[in-house]
């Protein structure tokens, strides 16, 4: 069956997000955000330990790329974190809000300034929670993170998408 575009309704729901498929993306897209502010509510001493314990088991890691003192040590792996926690949202953001916007749908800037003001809210949550403090450079680092996992998300779809079109009678002679 189709609808007044042309396109069957079952695509169409696809396209608009409806499909089972998109509701478990959006749903571990939700859970990673709260698994991200639930960390920022820990409090700085408890935090701290749990970067201590990182750091014992990286040291020999750290040291063979030239990190010796503990301070450097411990800046890294909390960066890292920062990066990495927020890659892992930057690829769950790509199929949960169909990156780039699907058309028909909300504008194509608002996913993405909707994602980028994650890290905002996890940085200002830290303000009210004893021994923590907001870092802009901690933003800037969570927006890096963002995009790098949105990049390889994104080129992973379409490798996805180019061995699709290798298989079938589109392929290229």
């Amino acid at each position: 069956m189709r609808d007044g575009m042309g396109e069957s309704s079952d695509s169409a729901k696809e396209r608009l997000g409806s499909s089972a498929r998109h509701r478990w993306w959006a749903l571990g897209f939700c859970l990673w955000v709260a698994f991200i502010w639930g960390h920022s509510l820990v409090q700085g001493p408890q935090s701290s330990a749990e970067s201590a314990g990182v750091v014992a088991q990286v040291t020999p890691l750290l040291n063979a790329l030239g990190i010796t003192s503990e301070h450097a040590m411990t800046l890294a792996v909390r960066k890292t974190a920062h990066f990495l926690e927020y890659a892992v949202l930057g690829a769950l953001a790509v199929p949960t809000l169909g990156l780039p916007a699907r058309g028909g749908r909300a504008p194509r800037w608002l996913g993405p300034v909707a994602v980028a003001l994650i890290p905002v809210v996890d940085e200002t949550i830290q303000h009210f929670v004893p021994g923590r403090e907001p870092s802009p450079c901690d933003v800037l680092i969570d927006l890096c993170g963002i995009a790098a996992g949105a990049l390889v998300a994104l080129l992973a779809s379409r490798r996805r998408a180019d061995r699709r079109t290798v298989g079938g009678a589109t392929c290229p002679k």
